[in-house]
């Protein structure tokens, strides 16, 4: 039974540890380190925005996407968890929006937003990954959504 424990323990450590590397990266804004995490038959969904990304070059894409539109993009891991070969993180993110975001031009404005991150791996990187984020508050900050009028539902 120990060595289960053992076992379980290690591999969510090294989860973590993938998950503070995939962080650090996205906070680098190291492109190359970023892609390095990412397996050549890697699946991509933002059910936020729609949009897909398929294989080593959409990846990239995907990331030259969020650096162009904020390009002092910093992440925060708020809460974490993994079992068996899949990872999953709810984040915050800061920024200015100074490039497209959803065919948005940039506004230069400072936006702080949270979403979530369910990936899964496979030799060591990350092969799936599915992403939802506040859309609707990022909208607020730079101006193109009213605040809502109540926190509460009446």
């Amino acid at each position: 039974m120990q060595t289960i424990v053992s076992f379980f323990i290690s591999a969510t450590m090294n989860k973590h540890a993938f998950l503070t590397e995939l962080i650090d990266a996205w906070n680098a804004h190291d492109r190359d380190r970023l892609l390095a995490m990412y397996h050549p038959d890697y699946l991509g969904e933002d059910l936020s925005e729609g949009k897909q990304a398929d294989g080593l070059a959409n990846a990239g894409r995907m990331i030259d996407y969020i650096f162009n539109a904020l390009p002092d993009l910093h992440m925060q891991i708020l809460e974490e968890g993994a079992e068996g070969d899949q990872v999953f993180f709810f984040w915050k993110a800061t920024g200015h929006h100074k490039g497209r975001l959803m065919n948005i031009p940039p506004t230069g404005k400072a936006v702080a937003f949270m979403g979530s991150t369910f990936f899964t791996l496979r030799d060591g990187k990350i092969i799936r990954s599915r992403r939802i984020w506040d859309v609707a508050g990022m909208l607020r900050q730079i101006g193109l959504l009213p605040e809502p009028t109540s926190a509460q539902y009446f």
